[in-house]
């Protein structure tokens, strides 16, 4: 019979093991999914616990197919266990690292960054539509490459 001393060290290492697990979890698309120079960035400043973020990820989940082979790149800052520096590196390697401190803990929106100027192009939210979500991105999309086929693609989606 498994006496409660027994028990104690395997639930312990259940617990370690399942907190390692989220903590070191793949981010959400790997790197080498995404363009090489991309036009922009989607950021999405998420967490578990955030309840705007629970509609906004499958929202964009939704969308993001459709921007396969264009110049954006879907980057994932989960602060579900704080601010903690692998965030803040992610975020520096895709030259957010203002963006990331002016934002950093706030959490249920996606900000579409012009790579090449670190300008804030738009921000989606939970109240976006799919639809909404596709324009919005097509757009700045086309703000950031400077083309006028693009834009008004975009304009013709809404």
């Amino acid at each position: 019979m498994m006496t409660l001393r027994k028990i104690l060290p395997f639930a312990a290492f259940a617990i370690v093991a399942a907190g390692f697990a989220l903590f070191a979890r793949a981010p959400a698309e790997s790197p080498a999914a995404q363009p090489e120079k991309p036009e922009i960035i989607a950021a999405t400043f998420n967490s578990a616990w955030c309840s705007s973020c629970k509609i906004l990820k499958p929202k964009l989940a939704k969308i993001m197919p459709h921007f396969a082979g264009e110049a954006v790149a879907f980057v994932e800052l989960d602060f579900t266990f704080g601010a903690r520096d692998e965030v803040k590196a992610e975020a520096e390697h895709y030259g957010l690292g203002d963006i990331y401190e002016r934002n950093k803990g706030a959490t249920g929106f996606t900000l579409l960054v012009d790579a090449d100027t670190g300008e804030i192009v738009d921000t989606l939210t939970m109240n976006f539509s799919e639809s909404a979500m596709k324009a919005a991105l097509a757009q700045a999309i086309a703000i950031a490459s400077h083309t006028d086929e693009k834009a008004a693609d975009a304009a013709a989606a809404m």
